[in-house]
């Protein structure tokens, strides 16, 4: 797993790419427990998960950083990764399997194969035209 912190903060984290789970690991979790998006890898080889579901939970009523999930079904998908000040971080690639989860700074997709597929999860609700900053470029 690899963490990206800021360099305008060094105590900001921003971006975890997670590239596979450890084979001996039953469970690896990707975000701090403390985190509104709450992202891990299971390893389901050698178990099962029993029939449950959720307490519902109270929502915090302030103002966090918009946390989002990449995960890579199929492809290759070329990324840049921003900083709170919204200057590039990395240039990174993403393979099929791999999972990018943002929680501050900013991102981009440079390019992909023609035959990427992702899946993007991110906190809702999703307000049409009103919730994207875009950078110059």
């Amino acid at each position: 797993m690899e963490k990206i912190y800021s360099k305008i903060d060094k105590n900001v984290l921003l971006h975890t790419i997670s590239k596979k789970i450890n084979l001996n690991s039953d469970r690896s979790d990707i975000t701090d427990s403390s985190l509104p998006l709450q992202v891990s890898r299971i390893n389901l080889k050698s178990s099962t998960v029993r029939a449950h579901s959720h307490k519902p939970k109270m929502l915090l009523k302030k103002k966090i950083e918009q946390n989002e999930c990449w995960i890579v079904l199929k492809g290759i998908i070329n990324i840049s990764l921003f900083d709170i000040d919204k200057t590039n971080l990395d240039n990174l690639i993403l393979n099929q399997g791999e999972i990018l989860i943002t929680c501050g700074g900013g991102h981009s997709i440079n390019k992909s194969s023609d035959d990427a597929e992702m899946i993007e999860i991110k906190l809702g609700p999703y307000e049409e035209g009103n919730n994207l900053i875009y950078y110059e470029e």
